[in-house]
């Protein structure tokens, strides 16, 4: 009969809290990301009716999700096992600062002409002080 592995020395599994927490940043981050993408791209008459654009929303939240979720790992192993608030506050900050370079990419498709949200696309609800 085999034992199951144990972990290295002053090495500690990972707790279910910790699991829960990485579907949480997982799930919240692409949710967030959709609904900020969803909303530049109403405001600026580019929608989402077309399948192009749905499965680029699909993409582009999908990539945020994966990038935060990685966040979250590095976060927990540079913070240590068994601490969650400190690698989960670094994951947010983290997260709002990925939302910048983010929004700058996918805001709107290649090529589409400027619309309703002149100049370049920039939805009326965006900081000013921080462009796009």
């Amino acid at each position: 009969m085999r034992s199951s592995p144990q972990p290295l020395r002053g090495e500690q599994p990972y707790s279910a809290a910790s699991w829960l927490v990485g579907w949480a940043v997982f799930l919240s981050s692409g949710f967030v990301a959709s609904v900020l993408l969803n909303s530049a791209w109403v405001d600026c008459d580019i929608g989402v009716n077309a399948s192009a654009n749905l499965g680029s929303l699909v993409v582009a939240s999908m990539v945020m999700a994966t990038v935060s979720t990685s966040v979250w790992a590095l976060m927990r192993w540079a913070t240590g096992r068994r601490r969650l608030l400190t690698p989960f506050l670094l994951t947010t900050a983290t997260g709002i600062l990925l939302l910048w370079p983010f929004m700058a990419f996918w805001r709107a498709p290649d090529g589409y002409p400027v619309s309703t949200c002149p100049p370049d696309n920039v939805p009326p609800w965006w900081p000013t002080w921080l462009p796009l």
